[in-house]
């Protein structure tokens, strides 16, 4: 079995919904990525104070959301904020198997279990297997371990999996629509809703 690579790189990003939702938009309509680029800053679409902070946010939706197929993009700028927070969260979690690991050992696990927290043993023991399995994790400072746990539970909180990012972290379960997981599943995304889903 290949190495799974990890990358710490989700630490300098953002939910960015909206942002996601635009971006989306612009590829469903035929837009490249140097088309949006071009327009990203001089029309200011995703509202920034910064040409480089404009860059930044495409570069970062544009990797997300490309990896979603058409018809799962086509949903995702046209539903529900909750539907979409799930979409986008699902986009991120294609883009960083570490997130998607964690959900799916450890989220998933309390939801099994009927846990009710997310709490910093948790984390601990989940950074740490990781840095046994993988000399990539294993070589990461503490401060990169420490912000990379502030951003997953960040990111569950603001697509509605935790109640806060602060302590105490309690779950709440979601819902999506059978609509929608017909859709995630039949696009070879099933995979990734049994993640966010708890199941």
């Amino acid at each position: 079995m290949a190495d799974v690579v990890y990358s710490a790189g989700l630490t300098s990003k953002l939910f960015w919904l909206q942002e996601s939702r635009k971006t989306a938009g612009y590829i469903l309509n035929g837009y490249s990525k140097s088309d949006i680029k071009k327009i990203a800053w001089q029309e200011n679409i995703y509202q920034v104070k910064a040409e480089y902070r404009a860059y930044e946010v495409l570069n970062g939706t544009y990797r997300r959301v490309a990896a979603l197929p058409e018809a799962v993009l086509q949903i995702f700028i046209t539903c529900d904020v909750e539907t979409a927070k799930i979409i986008n969260l699902i986009a991120i979690l294609l883009d960083s198997r570490l997130f998607f690991d964690f959900l799916h050992e450890v989220y998933d696990e309390k939801i099994r279990l009927g846990e009710k927290e997310i709490t910093d043993r948790d984390l601990n023991v989940f950074f740490s297997d990781k840095a046994l399995q993988s000399d990539v994790v294993a070589g990461w400072t503490d401060i990169a371990v420490r912000k990379l746990k502030q951003c997953f539970t960040r990111m569950m909180f603001e697509a509605g999996l935790l109640e806060s990012s602060a302590k105490p972290r309690t779950i709440k379960p979601i819902h999506i629509d059978y609509r929608t997981e017909e859709l995630l599943t039949a696009n070879g995304l099933g995979e990734y809703m049994k993640a966010v889903k708890g199941v």
